[in-house]
């Protein structure tokens, strides 16, 4: 499979017990009213903060995708501990959360790397990052089974 990138937030950020994280996110969810949206999501914009700041607002977001099918979720965010220019693609291998590994999309993140030179393989841009592992927990619960392609801007 290749590299794993392990969780560097769970216990802090949002729960580390795998039964009390998927219970803390069943209980956002419960608290959103079901909006029954038509239509095809093709994005959302989720706060990146700890759980106990923003879980029941990323409950709001991620609980217009719950239950649909998404082969593929591209992820975006900051890099808050490493500068670099440029957008850093974890290329190949998984993330790691509590609730189990979500594997990274190797095709579309090779293809990503050969069209542009703006995504780069900077491995430590990925390294402590917490803006893109905080939404894994939710995407699991919401979506199951997906792969990652995960991006971290550097310079904006």
């Amino acid at each position: 499979m290749g590299k794993i990138r392990r969780s560097v937030i769970a216990g802090s950020w949002y729960p580390g017990d795998p039964s009390v994280l998927r219970s803390d996110i069943t209980r956002y969810f419960q608290n959103v009213p079901d909006r029954g949206l038509k239509g095809e999501i093709v994005g959302l914009i989720v706060p990146h903060a700890g759980y106990i700041y923003s879980g029941q607002v990323a409950a709001h977001a991620y609980k217009m995708i719950q239950g649909r099918k998404y082969d593929a979720v591209v992820l975006i965010g900051p890099s808050h501990r490493v500068a670099f220019s440029g957008v850093s693609i974890y290329d190949n291998g998984a993330y790691e959360t509590p609730l189990g590994l979500i594997p990274v999309d190797e095709t579309i993140a090779g293809e990503l790397k050969n069209i542009t030179d703006i995504i780069i393989d900077f491995p430590a841009a990925h390294t402590q990052e917490h803006a893109l592992e905080i939404q894994l927990p939710f995407l699991q619960i919401a979506l199951g089974n997906f792969s990652l392609i995960p991006l971290v801007m550097g310079d904006q």
